[in-house]
């Protein structure tokens, strides 16, 4: 063996198959960072790690059979004869190594410096706050808070450009505070705030691009513009703001962020008007930002965001109990599908979807492909973040959805409806502390929002605290009366023993029109609370029929959890992990 080892040394073949080595992790490098920028697909450079590792054993070959002399290359000689060659050889190569290994410690000291990178954006955070309407008419607030909410839209696709969530933005709407103080609020670097003043088809416009260190105005514009080059404005504004802060774009890039979604300014208007409904997350509200979407698609048939936006007004009303799954599942689906078709190069149109997917079909593994898409055209999505996270909770892989939750709260952190949603995550983790404290804190942040005392109340009957718990449910059902609300009251009853007082909740219930459509769910849970199985599973398998959103949350209770009917239930959901 030592004999072979002075041989490889000999043909220098070790040194030669060291400069390979360095040279391809310089290649790969160069390549990881250089090609994306082009927009080069993934197997380019998969192609090239591939050849560089069928090559290696190859140069190990030439390495053994042939010497590097001045002349080029020559076959190694059989013997030392050839000293002279031999030192030449191995000066050349130690040069090489030396050079080649220097070249890597400047890759890698320009790759850690981000000097690969298409942009020098990456300490740069920014919040977009609610343009203030200054028209005399009160209507027009739902164009002022469109704008901002467009512009966010718009940023959300640069790269590396961390973007302030909608709702977090909009939180300091109509309160007048400092600069800094907001931007230290937000962990953000630039605030940008502005003014709609409309008269008929006449816009004013004006935006200023602060930096929170220090309150100076980095950018500042006025737009004299008619409603119909609105997109125009838009356009302008996001580009400015980007050349304000030295961030260059990509022409694919630039395309992402100043895509339009319509042509049509009355369907915008139509859509926005959609929006500012969607935005009050109330069942009126999303009926009517329903009416609004539906004329914005029959101006555009094309207009894929308004569907998907569809998916969303229909989806909530399906899982808070709001509508009839069979009035509104096959509409929820039709619209998403419609989305996909029309644009699939849109985060909303794969977050469709996935709803979908996951919240009636329970198909967890491929509802989480479409988020992963989605999170991948706008990865400042809170929101795919959220619902990668429930995802990964379902399959009990908590680590990674805490990861997801913990993303999602720093990109919207005073979003009330975020922190609902990741309260779940963090409850069907059990992990009941961080999620009560997110309970105590929704209801710090919003005293007339039932999401935090109906967190708390579930969290406190988790806990076995049932008179905390209960006290935290009847407030809850008291801001948001419904079957939803009453459901969980009546579990809290039937948890406790307080078998008579679940019973009446179970009575009110059934006192609602049409409730056997769409509270299977809550019924089922209700009478397994009360370890009334058999009609429990009565109630399951007709959740199943309808195929409540909410019947993928049920577990079985541990007094009842032996029960067989559990397996044929999910063996009939075919959940798929």
């Amino acid at each position: 063996m030592s004999n072979f080892f002075k041989e490889l040394e000999r043909r220098h073949v070790i040194k030669a198959t060291i400069a390979y080595l360095v040279i391809s992790w310089i290649i790969i490098q160069v390549a990881l960072a250089v090609l994306p920028s082009f927009g080069a697909p993934a197997w380019v450079i998969q192609a090239i790690i591939i050849a560089l590792a069928v090559g290696l054993p190859i140069w190990i070959v030439i390495s053994w059979i042939y010497n590097i002399v001045p002349q080029g290359f020559e076959k190694t000689a059989v013997d030392d004869d050839h000293q002279v060659n031999k030192e030449i050889t191995n000066k050349r190569l130690n040069v090489f190594i030396i050079v080649s290994l220097s070249i890597a410690v400047i890759v890698m000291g320009l790759k850690i410096s981000g000097a690969f990178s298409s942009n020098s954006n990456e300490q740069y955070a920014i919040a977009v706050l609610p343009f203030v309407n200054m028209s005399n008419d009160e209507e027009q607030e739902y164009f002022s808070d469109g704008i901002s909410e467009e512009i966010i839209n718009m940023l959300a696709q640069v790269p590396n450009l961390k973007v302030m969530g909608r709702t977090s933005s909009f939180a300091f709407k109509g309160k007048n505070m400092d600069m800094k103080e907001i931007g230290k609020l937000l962990n953000v670097n630039y605030l940008l705030e502005g003014s709609v003043r409309r008269s008929d088809n006449t816009l004013r416009i004006t935006a200023q691009l602060i930096n929170v260190a220090d309150g100076s105005h980095v950018y500042s514009d006025k737009f004299d513009r008619e409603v119909k080059d609105i997109f125009d404005i838009q356009d302008e504004i996001s580009q400015d703001i980007l050349n304000a802060i030295e961030i260059k774009l990509l022409r694919k890039e630039k395309d992402a962020v100043l895509k339009k979604y319509t042509e049509n300014t009355d369907a915008y208007e139509l859509y926005l008007r959609g929006l500012f409904y969607v935005n009050k997350f109330t069942p009126d509200g999303f009926l009517k930002a329903i009416e609004y979407f539906d004329k914005a698609i029959a101006i555009d048939p094309n207009y894929a965001i308004a569907y998907a936006q569809l998916t969303f007004c229909y989806t909530n009303l399906l899982d808070f109990n709001w509508g009839a799954n069979e009035d509104l599942l096959p509409k929820a689906k039709a619209a998403a599908k419609k989305s996909l078709e029309l644009d699939d190069q849109i985060s909303e149109s794969h977050m469709a979807v996935g709803r979908i997917k996951l919240h009636q079909e329970w198909n967890i593994k491929d509802a989480m492909v479409d988020y992963e898409k989605a999170l991948a055209i706008n990865p400042n999505s809170a929101d795919a973040h959220i619902q990668i996270g429930f995802c990964l909770a379902l399959r009990s892989q908590c680590e990674e959805a805490k990861v997801h939750a913990t993303i999602a709260e720093s990109m919207d952190p005073l979003s009330i409806l975020n922190i609902f949603y990741l309260t779940l995550i963090y409850g069907r983790c059990h992990d009941f502390e961080t999620a009560l404290a997110n309970g105590k804190r929704l209801i710090d942040m919003e005293p007339n929002y039932f999401g935090g005392y109906f967190w708390t109340g579930q969290l406190y009957v988790a806990m076995q605290r049932y008179d905390e718990g209960i006290a935290e449910l009847k407030q809850c059902a008291k801001l948001n009366p419904g079957t939803f609300t009453l459901g969980f009251l009546g579990e809290a009853y039937g948890e406790s023993g307080d078998i008579i007082k679940a019973k009446v909740i179970i009575d009110s219930i059934k006192s609602y029109e049409g409730y056997d459509r769409f509270a299977n769910t809550s019924l089922g849970e209700l009478y397994s609370a009360i370890n009334e199985m058999d009609s429990a599973f009565y109630y399951y398998d007709r959740a199943l029929k309808y195929h409540e959103g909410s019947l993928l949350w049920v577990l079985p209770r541990p007094k009842n959890q032996d029960d067989p009917r559990w397996d044929e239930l999910f063996e009939k959901m075919n959940v798929i992990y």
